[in-house]
C-alpha cells in the first residue's frame, strides 16, 4: 500500500512547480510586448491638421504572443481621423518579431502650441498597457528656448475676510537677455511661449476664473500679467493659505509650479465712546480705529436709535491700518432719554462689511453707558453669577460669626 504522506508530498511538489511555472509564464506574457512611436509626419504638426504616426510593436519575450491588439488611445487634442480604425490586430507575433502599423490622426484646431502627448497601447488578455509619446504642435515653438519666471504677485485686497472676493495678479517675465542664442552652430529664438497657466484653489479658497491657454509669446526682458479671481469661503478661520500655480510652456520652456500665499484676517473697525456728555453736553463723540492689517475704504459711521442725529451719517473714507478718527454726533433724543447704537460700514477691496454694534444708553442727555451689542446677551448671565457669589459669601460670613459666638 503506498505511503500516504509521500503521495501528499509529491502532489505538493507538483503544485509548486505548476504554480511558479504559471507565474513565470504570466510574467513573460505581461512583459513580452514593447510599443514605440517610430515617427510622425509632418514634423511639427499644425493645429487643425491631419498627420500620420508609425507605431511598432515588438515581442521581446521567449514565447509567441497571440490575441493582442494595438490601439490608439483617445486623448485631447488628438483623435483618430474620421473613417479610420483606432485598433489594429497583428494576430500572432512570434518571439523576436516586430509588427508596424500606421494611424492617421487629426489634431484639434485649438490645440496648445508646444509639446503635447499622444497615447498608444496594446491590449493583451483584456488588459490595456499604455505609453505616452511627445508630439510637437506649431512650427514656431520648437526652436524657442526662452524661459519665464515669476517676477511678482499681488492680492487685492491685500488681506481678505471670510466671504471676500479678490483679484490675484501674477507678473511673469522672460529672463532671457538676448533675442537669439547660438548652440551647435544654430540660432535659437529666446522668445517664451506660454502654453497654459492655471491658478488652483484649495479647501477654503475657490478660483472662479478660467486658466489661460495660449497666452502668447513673451520677448526677452518683457513681462506679462495674468489675473485671476478668487473667493474665500464663509467661516474661514484666520490664517495664511496657499494657492497652486502651474505654468506650462513650449518645447524648450521650463514649467513653473509655485505656491501663492493668501492671507485671511477677521479683524474689523472698532468704535468706542471718546467723551461722556458731562464733558461735552448733548454730544456723542466716538473714536473709530481700523484694527485691520490693511487699508479699508468708504468707512462710514451710521447711527441708529430713538433720536434724530446730526449728521445723519459720518463719512470717514479711507482708513490706513491702525489709523484713528474722532467723530462727533449731536443727537436730539426723543422723550429726553433713549437707546442709540453705532455701526461702521466699510469696504475691504470691493467687499462690503459692517463692524460690531456699539450700544449707547442715554439718561436725560447727561450720562451715557456703552456696551457691545454682540456681548449684551452676556450681561444677565454676569449679573446672575455676581448675585450668586454675594449670597454664597454672605452665607459663609454668617456661619463664621455663629461659630465664633459658640466658641
Amino acid at each position: 500500500m503506498p505511503d500516504i504522506p509521500q503521495i501528499w508530498k509529491n502532489l505538493f511538489a507538483l503544485f509548486i512547480i505548476l504554480f511558479f511555472s504559471g507565474a513565470a509564464h504570466a510574467g513573460l506574457a505581461e512583459n513580452a510586448l514593447k510599443i514605440n512611436l517610430v515617427k510622425y509626419d509632418p514634423y511639427p504638426v499644425s493645429p487643425g491638421s491631419d498627420f500620420s504616426i508609425w507605431v511598432q510593436v515588438e515581442n521581446a519575450g521567449d514565447n509567441d504572443v497571440s490575441g493582442a491588439s494595438v490601439e490608439f488611445v483617445l486623448k485631447y487634442p488628438f483623435s483618430i481621423k474620421s473613417g479610420e480604425s483606432a485598433v489594429k490586430y497583428p494576430g500572432t507575433i512570434r518571439k523576436n518579431d516586430k509588427a508596424g502599423y500606421r494611424f492617421d490622426v487629426h489634431v484639434d484646431k485649438n490645440a496648445l502650441v508646444g509639446t503635447n502627448t499622444i497615447e498608444l497601447g496594446y491590449r493583451l488578455d483584456g488588459t490595456l498597457t499604455k505609453k505616452e509619446f511627445n508630439i510637437e504642435v506649431g512650427s514656431d515653438v520648437v526652436d524657442s528656448r526662452g524661459t519665464v519666471k515669476l517676477e511678482k504677485y499681488t492680492v487685492s485686497p491685500e488681506v481678505l475676510m471670510a466671504g471676500d472676493a479678490a483679484t490675484v495678479t501674477l507678473t511673469l517675465k522672460n529672463s532671457a537677455s538676448a533675442y537669439t542664442i547660438k548652440l551647435d552652430g544654430k540660432d535659437y529664438s529666446m522668445n517664451a511661449q506660454i502654453q497654459s497657466a492655471e491658478l488652483i484653489g484649495n479647501d477654503v479658497i475657490d478660483v472662479t476664473s478660467e486658466p489661460y491657454y495660449n497666452a502668447g509669446i513673451v520677448g526677452p526682458g518683457d513681462s506679462v500679467e495674468l489675473s485671476y479671481t478668487i473667493m474665500v469661503k464663509n467661516n474661514t478661520p484666520d490664517g495664511t493659505y496657499f494657492l497652486g500655480f502651474d505654468l506650462g510652456g513650449s518645447a524648450r520652456l521650463y514649467g513653473l509650479n509655485l505656491k501663492i500665499p493668501v492671507r485671511v484676517d477677521s479683524s474689523s473697525i472698532e468704535a468706542s465712546l471718546s467723551e461722556t456728555p458731562e464733558l461735552n453736553p448733548g454730544n456723542i463723540i466716538l473714536n473709530v480705529a481700523n484694527k485691520r492689517p490693511n487699508t479699508v475704504m468708504a468707512a462710514t459711521v451710521i447711527p441708529y436709535g430713538n433720536a434724530t442725529f446730526e449728521p445723519a451719517e459720518y463719512f470717514i473714507g479711507t482708513m490706513e491700518p491702525d489709523e484713528l478718527f474722532t467723530v462727533k454726533f449731536d443727537p436730539k433724543v426723543n422723550n429726553n432719554s433713549g437707546n442709540m447704537s453705532f455701526r461702521i460700514r466699510f469696504k475691504n477691496g470691493d467687499n462690503w462689511h459692517e463692524s460690531d454694534t456699539l450700544a449707547v444708553v442715554m439718561d436725560g442727555g447727561k450720562t451715557a453707558n456703552t456696551a457691545n451689542a454682540n456681548n449684551s446677551a452676556l450681561l444677565p448671565v454676569i449679573a446672575t453669577l455676581a448675585a450668586a457669589l454675594i449670597v454664597i459669601a454672605g452665607f459663609f460670613l454668617i456661619m463664621r460669626r455663629r461659630r465664633a459666638k459658640s466658641g
